[in-house]
Protein backbone atom coordinates (compact mmCIF):
# COMPACT_ATOMS: atom_id res chain seq x y z
CA UNK A 1 0.00 0.00 0.00
CA UNK A 2 1.46 3.54 -0.68
CA UNK A 3 0.26 6.39 1.59
CA UNK A 4 0.42 9.98 0.42
CA UNK A 5 0.71 13.09 2.39
CA UNK A 6 0.72 16.58 2.60
CA UNK A 7 3.09 18.05 5.30
CA UNK A 8 0.58 19.06 8.41
CA UNK A 9 -0.33 22.91 8.86
CA UNK A 10 1.83 25.61 9.21
CA UNK A 11 0.62 29.64 9.96
CA UNK A 12 1.05 30.95 6.12
CA UNK A 13 -1.34 27.63 5.10
CA UNK A 14 -3.98 28.84 7.87
CA UNK A 15 -3.65 32.00 6.36
CA UNK A 16 -4.31 30.68 3.09
CA UNK A 17 -0.22 32.23 2.21
CA UNK A 18 1.88 30.66 -0.93
CA UNK A 19 5.04 29.87 1.23
CA UNK A 20 7.04 28.40 -1.47
CA UNK A 21 10.48 27.02 -0.24
CA UNK A 22 10.41 29.06 3.17
CA UNK A 23 11.43 27.52 6.31
CA UNK A 24 8.14 27.28 7.98
CA UNK A 25 7.90 25.02 10.55
CA UNK A 26 4.54 23.52 11.32
CA UNK A 27 2.18 25.10 13.85
CA UNK A 28 0.66 23.58 16.70
CA UNK A 29 -2.52 22.13 14.60
CA UNK A 30 0.19 20.99 12.30
CA UNK A 31 2.29 19.29 14.83
CA UNK A 32 -0.96 17.89 15.99
CA UNK A 33 -1.86 16.85 12.81
CA UNK A 34 1.35 14.51 11.85
CA UNK A 35 1.02 13.13 15.74
CA UNK A 36 -2.66 11.37 14.18
CA UNK A 37 0.11 9.38 12.06
CA UNK A 38 2.26 8.04 14.41
CA UNK A 39 0.36 4.73 14.59
CA UNK A 40 0.69 3.78 11.26
CA UNK A 41 3.14 1.58 10.37
CA UNK A 42 5.69 2.35 7.63
CA UNK A 43 8.62 0.56 5.53
CA UNK A 44 9.51 3.43 3.64
CA UNK A 45 9.18 7.10 4.18
CA UNK A 46 9.95 9.78 1.60
CA UNK A 47 10.20 13.59 2.46
CA UNK A 48 11.03 16.78 1.46
CA UNK A 49 14.03 18.28 2.89
CA UNK A 50 11.41 21.10 3.96
CA UNK A 51 11.25 21.69 7.40
CA UNK A 52 7.32 21.28 7.52
CA UNK A 53 7.72 17.97 5.52
CA UNK A 54 10.27 16.34 7.56
CA UNK A 55 8.14 16.84 11.30
CA UNK A 56 5.33 15.63 9.61
CA UNK A 57 7.23 12.57 8.55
Amino acid sequence: MIYVFRHGQTDLNKERKMQGRKEIPLNEYGLEQAQRLRDINFNFVFSSPQERAIQTA
